[in-house]
């Protein structure tokens, strides 16, 4: 069975378009997903969508990306490629980003509600388990991302491999995390690659838990469970039996080690609390390239005209087998 956070994540690649119409892989990475009210949001990294380093925005070597394509799982179990345009027609940003822009590392990408007919978007929130457990340095984490592309993942474990699965990197908080940097980093002591970025992080805790063992105690136990202590006297201790359990919470969100070197040299990776994600979320604003804003293409357009409004379904050949309208613009193309 797939674990409940597991689903919670999607492969993102994205991808800028040449002069030619040529879509180029630019960067593969990881989202997962949260739902505000009635709004369904992919979460990412603001490096992510806009290809630059947040440290200095001002230089980069590859072309900007416009559009990102996102691994999600149909009602129907089979997984669909989602894809996202980053740009409107004016070319400006459709994603959302904290109000400090690229000097907090995170992106909300707003998703069209009803493809919440079609697709399984599991929160985040939803997945996790809903206990509190506390921040302290040492403590073990869960990195849940995609360290390899869909091609390296295939390559290596076959062309049937589920790719659309996430890798779990453990690691653990490594400063102090009352005292967030920036106030808002926490520190992860973890390897990882780029197409970690992006990735959910949780702090895990084990805890003893105690199982009926036999019909006779679940009903008293889960009265037990909601404060009836009178049920503590139906219970038969004979029949119990006790275990271990793994507890998981939201922490922050993965975003590696940009902006230097011995971050990486020393395995040491950020992550944006959960609380500034909520900042980000609650009060953002519209997306910016400070440098490197993508020129003008006709490709690019065509490529608009062809998936506004609408959602595509393709079988294995690409041929188009359904066709929905969507009641936003937000670009989706399965």
């Amino acid at each position: 069975m797939v674990h409940r956070l597991s689903r919670a994540t999607s492969y993102l690649q994205t991808f800028a378009i040449d002069l030619a119409g040529n879509q180029i892989l630019r960067s593969f990475a990881t989202g997962f997903f949260i739902r505000a009210g009635k709004s369904i949001l992919l979460i990412t990294n603001w490096h992510v969508v806009s290809g630059l380093d947040p440290s200095d925005t001002t230089k980069t070597s590859k072309p900007p990306p416009v559009l990102m394509k996102a691994t999600v799982i149909s009602k129907q179990r089979t997984v669909t490629e989602l894809t996202l345009p980053l740009y409107n027609k004016e070319l400006k940003p459709v994603w959302f980003e904290h109000q400090l822009g690229s000097e907090v590392d995170l992106a909300i990408y707003e998703l069209p509600q009803i493809l919440g007919n079609y697709f399984d978007f599991i929160d985040v929130h939803s997945a996790e388990d809903p206990f509190q457990i506390d921040e302290k340095v040492a403590s073990d984490v869960f990195i849940l991302g995609y360290p390899f592309s869909r091609d390296e993942f295939k390559e290596a474990f076959g062309v049937n491999s589920p790719y659309y699965l996430p890798v779990w990197k453990r690691g653990s908080i490594a400063f102090e995390p009352s005292l967030r940097l920036t106030g808002r980093i926490l520190l992860i002591d973890a390897l990882s690659r780029a197409g970690m970025s992006g990735s959910p992080v949780f702090l895990v805790r084990d805890v003893d838990v105690i199982g009926a063992g036999s019909a006779v105690n679940e009903e008293p136990l889960a009265r037990l469970a909601v404060g009836d202590s009178q049920a503590l006297h139906e219970i038969d201790p004979s029949k119990l039996t006790s275990g271990r359990k793994r507890e998981f919470r939201f922490l922050g969100v993965y975003s590696g080690t940009f902006g230097t070197t011995k971050l990486a040299e020393t395995a040491l990776g950020k992550c944006w609390h959960i609380d500034t994600l909520r900042e980000a979320i609650e009060n953002s604003r519209h997306g910016h390239m400070p440098a490197h804003a993508p020129f003008e293409n006709e490709h690019y357009a065509n490529l608009l005209r062809s998936i506004e409004g609408k959602l595509i379904r393709k079988d294995g050949d690409g041929n188009i087998q359904e066709e929905f309208s969507l009641d936003k613009v937000g670009g989706s193309q399965a």
